[in-house]
């Protein structure tokens, strides 16, 4: 009995009856009722597209494929195994070199049959067109609601009113983008701004998002970098942008600023424009003066606080003799000892530890290298004895070749 394969997709677009998983599986496995295949195994891709490959359900095929337990796969239409006509055809080819058919179930098409080919490679081009067709629909559907206006998710200082549609100031969180803009152009920097919001307790935007989803967690920590993101958004002077990115070929690239879909006071004004623009000055500055470092340090990225987990950051320290680089935990430098303890250590002792290290790994192979050198010196001493001893088998053997040729002359000649 011919063993089989049930593969099924599901992709968001379509029908969630017609084309859910298990009717899917079940058209699959009344075929094999129906034609006698053994049921090997099953797989399926759920919420995925059909224009790549790389799906779990594909790679678990492949994987029996590979191992030789298979002679077809079973979908209900080619669709379900990809859209994208050149990925699909391939796929099909890989399979028969394995001796393995595609099937199916509801256009009783083989992929081994050679009368079937030209009705597949038709389904091919149907299936890539439909794709991309799709594709280019929604595009213009999404693009024609980013014209429109389309928020999906506020920003962190707004919430959407679920029932009305409109934008509205966050209570908690606007009051905070207050704060740091505030805190910012009175000199604060932005590392500072982290730690006197994670002192008040101050939400950040990933624990208001998890709890707008009835999610719960622990350490929601402001960070530099959080703090920065809201400083540079140029949504709370009510500006919405749209359309800053495109996807192309499956990849998400930049889109030119002339290319931006602005909505002017779309949202509710927490900062007013001239504020802002003084805050991008300020910043533009600073990140002049961060570009201008070119302190590489050595054992940055490498080394990691055992008690938090987190990085050790290098930190030059000046005195009047001479400046020094330490590393000290990143928790510990930028929130302080309520989260981790001030672990540090200089660069000196990291570089004598190299040192001893890297000498005691030169020793062993000095050891090594001398040993080698003994075992050398020992063969060359026995060299003349194996030569010889060597000889004088092949001398043997040549002798013994002779015995026998004579002995099967003489059987011959007898």
């Amino acid at each position: 009995m011919k063993r089989a394969w049930l593969y099924a997709r599901r992709s968001n677009d379509d029908d969630v009856t017609l084309e859910s998983i298990e009717n899917q599986l079940n058209i699959a496995r009344e075929y094999c009722e129906k034609h006698g295949y053994k049921v090997a195994g099953e797989s399926f891709d759920n919420h995925v597209t059909g224009m790549h490959f790389n799906r779990e359900g594909i790679i678990q095929l492949t994987a029996m494929v590979e191992e030789g337990l298979l002679d077809a796969v079973i979908v209900k239409d080619l669709s379900r195994l990809g859209r994208h006509r050149t990925q699909t055809a391939l796929f099909i080819d890989f399979l028969r070199e394995y001796g393995v058919a595609v099937i199916s179930a509801t256009e009783n098409l083989d992929t081994m049959k050679e009368e079937d080919d030209l009705l597949i490679g038709v389904r091919g081009v149907m299936n890539d067109y439909y794709a991309k067709d799709l594709a280019n629909k929604i595009r213009a559907g999404y693009r024609q609601k980013q014209k429109a206006g389309l928020v999906i998710k506020p920003p962190f200082g707004y919430w959407k009113d679920k029932n009305t549609g409109m934008i509205l100031l966050h209570p908690e969180a606007s009051v905070t983008v207050r704060m740091i803009f505030s805190w910012y152009e009175t000199d604060c920097g932005l590392k500072e701004i982290a730690r006197r919001l994670n002192k008040l307790r101050r939400k950040t935007p990933g624990q208001i998002e998890d709890e707008r989803c009835g999610k719960s967690g622990e350490n929601y920590l402001w960070t530099n970098t959080t703090v920065k993101k809201i400083l540079e958004n140029e949504c709370y002077t009510g500006l919405l942008l749209n359309h800053q990115t495109e996807i192309k070929n499956g990849k998400k690239t930049a889109v030119s600023e002339e290319k931006y879909i602005r909505h002017e006071g779309y949202f509710p004004v927490i900062i007013e424009r001239e504020e802002w623009e003084l805050v991008q000055g300020i910043l533009r500055q600073i990140v002049r003066t961060a570009y201008g470092n070119k302190a590489v340090h050595r054992y940055a990225g490498l080394l990691f606080c055992g008690d938090c987990g987190n990085r050790f950051l290098p930190i030059v320290r000046h005195t009047q003799k001479k400046s020094r680089v330490e590393y000290i935990c990143k928790s510990y430098q930028s929130y302080g000892r309520e989260y981790c303890e001030s672990h540090r250590i200089r660069e000196e002792y990291l570089d004598n530890e190299v040192r001893q290290q890297a000498q005691k790994v030169y020793n062993r192979w000095l050891k090594e290298l001398e040993r080698t050198k003994m075992a050398m010196r020992l063969w060359e001493l026995k060299r003349p004895k194996i030569k010889a001893r060597v000889e004088e088998l092949h001398r043997d053997v040549e002798r013994l070749e002779e015995e026998i040729e004579e002995i099967l002359m003489e059987r011959m000649q007898g």
